[in-house]
């Protein structure tokens, strides 16, 4: 039986396969050092098998430090036949749908009051499984937030399981802004069960320096997607992922707000257009983009997450590669990064990797927040007026990234800023 299990373990190691069968009943497991753990047993993965308790949370343990009979039973249990072959399947268990929770999934709620007659509005995405904790991302519009003020968000939420929650009230010139925001946190985070440890907040022009703002005075605040105007974080440890037209008359406050930002998370992104939202495919990007920072981080205390996140990033990459190859090469190479192995994604990565202008459209994401923040950087926000120098530039760098769309945004940043 030992050799047999040295067998499994090695063959899951070669192929970084998931060797899956059910779960195992809820037993008692003990590791050699005397400790014991009350779990079922999802999965045997890399080495490791992860455990769930009884009050939902995963743990990875390194199957080296359970004892023998542990081990044997183990390698019984996620055998597939006699033959010693491993059944190896693609997505993880999708869970049971979340249909506990006071409002329905998949559709945006009607106003919810909160105190101090403030109110906001909330999607559930349907992909939320019961019995988890969820992250959460509030949205903040310069004008004020309404019911379809989160549609640019919902593929992104649904992808990965984030719930969206919109302030009604948080606007340019009201001086509640703040307080308007912080009734709606503590009533979202008093009615569901929410993550405390993914918590993150964005907006627009006004509503994006509000989010910077709430990401000082919230310390539960993980991230920020900055839309159309910049900020100062509130911890080294938040991650921004900064969205900006091109042409916007922020983009030159977006710039200087990176400067100082050191997180390796932390992107900055320009993209055609003037002072405006980003739109939904820039928007799920992002959300994505956050989500697997964190997970990657954080992979032994979200195994399952981790699970779901890894197959859903395999299939936005497998959906996109006939249609949009420069958008899956993007994110074979994130997954690369990160480490989400995912045999879609690798394949990507090696297939897609061959041609060099996805290559290019990678290093124009990194390389063109450098270039934004050696120039724009160096801008007074207030000079609409394209600067001759700084156009010239402009036009300099396009050329370094011809082929790609990172040409049109640059030539575009030469020209000057617009407000609408």
């Amino acid at each position: 039986m030992k050799r047999h299990f040295g067998i499994l373990v090695g063959f899951l190691l070669a192929w970084g396969s998931l060797a899956w069968s059910e779960p195992t009943e809820v037993r008692t497991w003990t590791a050699l050092s005397g400790h014991s753990l009350e779990a079922e047993c999802l999965k045997v993965e890399g080495g490791k098998a992860v455990f769930k308790k009884g009050n939902g949370k995963t743990v990875a343990v390194p199957l080296s430090k359970l004892i023998q009979d542990d081990q044997d039973f183990l390698a019984e249990h996620f055998q597939s036949n006699e033959s010693g072959e491993t059944q190896v399947v693609d997505a993880p268990d999708a869970g049971t749908p979340a249909d506990d929770l006071p409002y329905p999934l998949g559709k945006t709620t009607a106003e919810i009051p909160c105190d101090g007659d403030f109110s906001y509005f909330l999607y559930l995405p349907k992909s939320l499984v019961k019995g988890k904790k969820y992250p959460v991302l509030y949205i903040m519009s310069p004008g004020g937030g309404g019911g379809g003020t989160a549609k640019r968000y919902v593929a992104g939420a649904e992808r990965n399981g984030w719930i969206l929650a919109v302030s009604k009230q948080s606007k340019n010139g009201f001086n509640k802004s703040s307080d308007a925001i912080t009734n709606m946190m503590d009533h979202v985070q008093a009615s569901l069960p929410i993550d405390k440890e993914r918590v993150y907040v964005t907006g627009f022009s006004g509503g994006s320096r509000m989010a910077y703002l709430i990401s000082q005075r919230r310390k539960e605040v993980t991230g920020v997607i900055a839309c159309g105007a910049g900020g100062k974080i509130g911890s080294r440890k938040q991650v921004v992922y900064g969205l900006c037209g091109s042409n916007c008359f922020n983009r030159t406050d977006m710039a200087n707000a990176f400067k100082g930002v050191s997180h390796k998370g932390a992107v900055l992104r320009y993209f055609p257009g003037r002072h405006a939202w980003a739109n939904g495919e820039l928007c799920e990007d992002a959300i994505t983009h956050l989500n697997g920072v964190f997970l990657s981080d954080n992979k032994s205390d979200y195994a399952e997450d981790y699970e779901r996140y890894r197959h859903a990033l395999g299939e936005l990459i497998e959906g996109s590669r006939e249609n949009n190859p420069l958008r899956a090469y993007m994110w074979a190479d994130f997954a690369h990064e990160y480490d989400f192995d995912d045999p879609r994604a690798k394949k990507a990565y090696d297939d897609l990797g061959s041609d060099e202008m996805n290559k290019l459209y990678v290093e124009g994401l990194a390389g063109i927040r450098k270039f934004a923040e050696k120039t724009f950087g160096q801008i007074s926000a207030s000079q609409w007026k394209a600067d001759p120098k700084v156009s010239s530039a402009c036009e300099r760098e396009s050329r370094k990234y011809e082929g790609t769309p990172w040409a049109e945004v640059l030539m575009k940043m030469s020209e000057d800023a617009q407000k609408f």
